[in-house]
């Protein structure tokens, strides 16, 4: 078993459990920042141009990779995990693991250091105190089905939705792959838009909205609102601003990666999370993926090939037991397409999956396409 299931000992009227994974990359605190107006992004070349500006070791492996390929004019130049993937490989002139690594511990003590520039004590002070005047933290929980039928061209697949009723707990997981505190601000259950017990006798404290936007032949309408119960926690896989040392930046690992003996283990992700034993049991029992703000690149793809199983099973009447979520944003002038984030999710798994399994997948995703100029109400920044 992965989530704790809980009982009527815990909520006294419970009689179904939904477990929500929340998948949250650094769009959000990109969002976050620039919504505040901050001087400072957690955008890759932001952080390059203030490692020159302070002279910061010019020999390092790392930034002589990241000034390379921006040299060569490579889209993603600044991309500090890329940067170390080239450097283990042919095309990096096979770098020892040790002086890849040394590199990457500098880098990650700078990286640090910016990290108070972008997320200081005044902003997360702004970002909660929004929150809670606006409610966003619940808003966010409780009405995201509306951004489903608005966003997306398959809601009538969508089966999440029809499961839902009063006296269920929608239990959240939010997976923070930034290293600043700005969404467990943000998602803070604070006095002032949630209490444990909202009513004089009943212990309900939450209302689902499972067609907050109206949608024809959607489940119930904007009136419909589930009395039920809510819970959230935060982790941090890649590590916290506020412990400097826990800052994670590798590459992904094989699934069947030998701990013990391979030269790169020290570079992957996973090794140093112990993601098999501290997240693996997690998808299993997860009705529901979310991911936000994510590129869904190869150096997380372990996450992804784990949603991708979650995914890839079925009741024995055939009904999904997972169904996934991706928000993408994309400007107004590019606009992306449900096919165009597909293919990245699909490329970010290792081997390309049988062509039935996909299409059984694909049918189980949806996909909320948005702008700056029309954002979603899941994790929106007023």
């Amino acid at each position: 078993m992965g989530f704790r299931t809980f009982t009527t000992s815990d909520y006294s009227e419970l009689r179904r459990q939904h477990n929500i994974m929340v998948l949250v990359g650094n769009g959000f605190d990109i969002q976050v920042t620039r919504r505040y107006q901050s001087r400072f992004s957690p955008r890759y070349p932001a952080f390059y141009h203030y490692l020159a500006s302070r002279d910061f070791d010019s020999s390092n492996l790392v930034v002589q990779q990241m000034a390379a390929a921006k040299e060569n004019g490579q889209e993603n130049w600044s991309d500090i995990e890329a940067a170390i993937g080239v450097l283990i490989r042919a095309e990096g002139g096979w770098h020892p693991a040790h002086a890849v690594y040394d590199a990457t511990l500098a880098i990650q003590a700078a990286f640090s250091e910016y990290l108070e520039l972008v997320a200081p004590p005044d902003l997360l002070s702004r970002v909660g105190k929004d929150s809670a005047e606006n409610s966003l933290a619940m808003h966010s929980m409780a009405d995201f089905i509306g951004d489903v039928a608005k966003g997306t061209t398959t809601f009538e697949s969508f089966a999440f939705p029809k499961e839902t009723d009063h006296y269920h707990l929608f239990n959240y997981l939010f997976v923070n792959f930034n290293y600043t505190p700005l969404l467990d601000d943000y998602i803070y259950r604070d006095p002032q838009q949630f209490q444990p017990q909202a009513h004089k006798y009943a212990d309900r404290n939450f209302m689902f909205r499972p067609n907050p936007t109206n949608f024809p032949g959607g489940h119930g309408n904007q009136q419909t609102g589930w009395s039920s119960y809510v819970r959230s926690e935060i982790i941090h896989p890649h590590g916290q601003q506020s412990v400097p040392r826990s800052l994670l930046f590798g590459i992904d690992a094989p699934d069947n990666l030998d701990p013990g003996r391979d030269p790169y283990r020290q570079l992957m992700k996973p090794y140093w999370a112990m993601n098999r034993i501290e997240f693996g049991h997690l998808f299993l029992d997860t009705r529901l993926f979310i991911i936000f703000g994510c590129s869904i690149g190869d150096s997380d793809g372990w996450w992804w090939r784990r949603v991708y199983e979650a995914l890839n099973r079925s009741n024995d009447d055939g009904a999904p037991l997972s169904e996934l979520i991706i928000y993408w944003w994309s400007p107004v002038a590019s606009p992306s397409t449900r096919e165009e984030v597909l293919s990245t999710f699909f490329a970010s798994l290792a081997g390309e999956p049988d062509k039935p399994d996909r299409t059984m997948v694909e049918g189980r995703i949806q996909v909320v396409l948005y702008t700056d100029e029309m954002p979603p109400v899941f994790l929106a920044t007023p």
